[in-house]
């Protein structure tokens, strides 16, 4: 049985806008996954109360499904909140896209380091 997947020492940004019609849906955040603290979700940046809910949700649910045996630390290091398009939607959406990116990413640096000649044809 091969290890599970880890995101590793990594940060990770992630922004969108999505069409709604008359009115867009926006947030981003930026996450960093840590070993050496304590386990948890953690800020380096202050929340809005509206969203912090929305956000915590996100991380655990993306955290849940694409590394549930991960030992460390989330720490959501930046936040960017539009006046009038972010809604607690949009900030689970957007959380939950960080940890889909976390998990690529992670997934191409394995196989990349499993067979380093993949480098050669980029």
């Amino acid at each position: 049985m091969s290890d599970p997947i880890s995101p590793g020492e990594t940060e990770v940004r992630g922004y969108f806008a999505c069409h709604l019609g008359p009115r867009f849906m926006a947030a981003g955040l930026t996450l960093q996954f840590r070993y050496n603290f304590a386990p948890g979700i953690h800020y380096k940046v202050a929340v809005n109360d509206e969203y912090r809910t929305a956000i915590r949700k996100g991380i655990e649910d993306g955290m849940g499904l694409r590394f549930p045996a991960f030992p460390g630390s989330v720490w959501i290091t930046a936040v960017e909140e539009h006046p009038v398009d972010s809604s607690k939607m949009a900030f689970y959406l957007a959380a939950r896209s960080v940890i889909d990116q976390a998990y690529s990413l992670a997934q191409v640096a394995l196989e990349c380091n499993s067979d380093p000649k993949k480098l050669d044809s980029v």
